[in-house]
C-alpha cells in the first residue's frame, strides 16, 4: 500500500512543472532528494519478477527528473563565470587607472623636452677630412679585430694539435704486447 502511494507521489512530482531553485545548495538538495527517491524505487523493482523493464523505467524517469536540475546547474555555473569575468575586468580596469595616476608624475620627470631629443638625434654633417678619418679608424679597427681572430684561430689549432699528439703518445704507452697467436686448427686435430 505504501509502495503504491510512493509511486503515485513520485509520478505526480515528476510530471508536475517544478520551480527551478535559485542557488546551488538548493539544486544539490533537490538532486539528492531525487536520487534518494529513485534509489528506493529501484530497490522496489529488485523485488519484482520483471526487474529489467522496471529498472529501465526508473532510470528514464530519473533522467527526466534530473534534466531541469542539470540545466539549472549549467545556468548557475555560467552566471558565476560571467560574474567572475566582470569582477576580473573591473579589477584590471582599477589597476590600470591606479597605474596611470601613479605614473603620470614620473613620466613628466623622465621625458625630456622634444627640442632636446631632436637636436641630440640629428646627425652631424661631417667634413670630408673627418669622414676620411672615421673611415680610416673603422678600417684600422676591423683589421685589428681580424688579426686578433687569426691569432685566436692559430692558438686553437696549435692546442688541438698538441692534444692529438698527447693522445697518440698515451696510446703508444698503453699498448700491450701482442697476444700469442691462436693454435693452428690442423695441429689440434692431428693430436687426436
Amino acid at each position: 500500500m505504501t509502495a503504491s502511494i510512493l509511486m503515485l507521489l513520485a509520478a505526480a512530482a515528476a510530471s508536475a512543472p517544478q520551480m527551478l531553485p535559485p542557488t546551488r545548495t538548493e539544486v544539490a538538495a533537490q538532486r539528492a532528494a531525487i536520487e534518494q527517491r529513485f534509489a528506493k524505487e529501484q530497490e522496489a523493482c529488485q523485488k519484482q519478477f520483471a526487474v529489467s523493464s522496471c529498472v529501465e523505467d526508473v532510470r528514464q524517469r530519473r533522467h527526466a527528473a534530473l534534466v531541469p536540475l542539470v540545466r539549472r546547474e549549467h545556468e548557475l555555473a555560467a552566471e558565476e563565470r560571467r560574474a567572475r569575468a566582470s569582477a576580473q575586468t573591473q579589477r584590471v580596469h582599477e589597476r590600470e587607472q591606479a597605474a596611470a595616476q601613479d605614473d603620470s608624475p614620473r613620466r613628466e620627470r623622465v621625458i625630456p623636452s622634444p627640442h632636446a631629443t631632436s637636436a641630440a638625434r640629428a646627425p652631424k654633417a661631417l667634413s670630408p677630412e673627418e669622414a676620411a678619418r672615421q673611415r680610416q679608424q673603422s678600417e684600422n679597427q676591423a683589421e685589428g679585430e681580424a688579426a686578433k681572430r687569426r691569432e685566436q684561430r692559430q692558438e686553437r689549432e696549435e692546442r688541438q694539435q698538441q692534444r692529438v699528439a698527447e693522445h697518440e703518445e698515451r696510446l703508444k704507452r698503453k699498448t700491450k704486447p701482442p697476444a700469442a697467436p691462436l693454435p693452428v686448427p690442423g695441429a689440434s686435430a692431428a693430436s687426436r
